[in-house]
């Protein structure tokens, strides 16, 4: 929320976060999607906001275990995050 300017919105599909095990152990226990959002971030460690152009230049930057990926994408809005989508849960 801090980097987003006004009339701007961070648009993401909670459907493209690729959840760890660890956390899908943790929603196991009883915990809501919100809760896990709030409290763990779903394991996303952080964003980085790129112009979609630049995305291939920033992955080499990577190692394979920590490869990026999209979720989302800016937009205009009043809000700061819009959150879409559900979280796709591994039994």
């Amino acid at each position: 929320k801090r980097i987003i300017p006004s009339g701007l919105c961070a648009d993401i599909d909670l459907s493209k976060i690729k959840i760890l095990n660890i956390f899908n152990w943790i929603k196991k226990s009883g915990v809501s999607d919100d809760e896990m959002i709030k409290t763990f971030n779903c394991g996303v460690g952080f964003c980085l906001i790129i112009k979609e152009e630049n995305f291939s230049k920033l992955e080499r930057y990577f190692e394979k275990k920590f490869k990026p990926y999209v979720i989302g994408k800016i937009i205009n809005g009043k809000n700061k995050i819009k959150l879409n989508g559900k979280i796709i849960w591994r039994e």
